[in-house]
C-alpha cells in the first residue's frame, strides 16, 4: 500500500511520488546539501510512519504533510 495520499485531480500517483522526491531533494539542499540519519533514527522514523502517511495537495502551491493514516487505509 502506498504511503502517499494524493489529493489532486490534476496529478497521477506517479506525479505525487515524483513531487515527494523533489521535496526531499529540496529539503536536503536547504540543509546545506547533506542530511544525516543514524540507523536508530531510520528505525524510529519507520516505526513512527507505520501509523502515518504523506499527504500531498497540488494546486497553486504544492503542500506536503505528514498525517495520521486514515483508518480505512490501515
Amino acid at each position: 500500500m502506498s504511503q502517499i495520499l494524493n489529493l489532486s485531480d490534476h496529478a497521477t500517483d506517479e506525479d505525487a511520488q515524483f513531487l515527494t522526491s523533489l521535496f526531499v531533494y529540496h529539503l536536503v539542499e536547504r540543509c546545506g546539501g547533506q542530511l544525516q540519519l543514524s540507523a536508530e533514527d531510520v528505525r524510529q522514523i519507520r516505526e513512527n510512519l507505520s501509523s502515518k502517511m504523506v499527504q500531498i495537495q497540488l494546486g497553486d502551491d504544492v503542500r506536503l504533510r505528514i498525517i495520521d493514516r486514515l483508518p480505512e487505509l490501515q
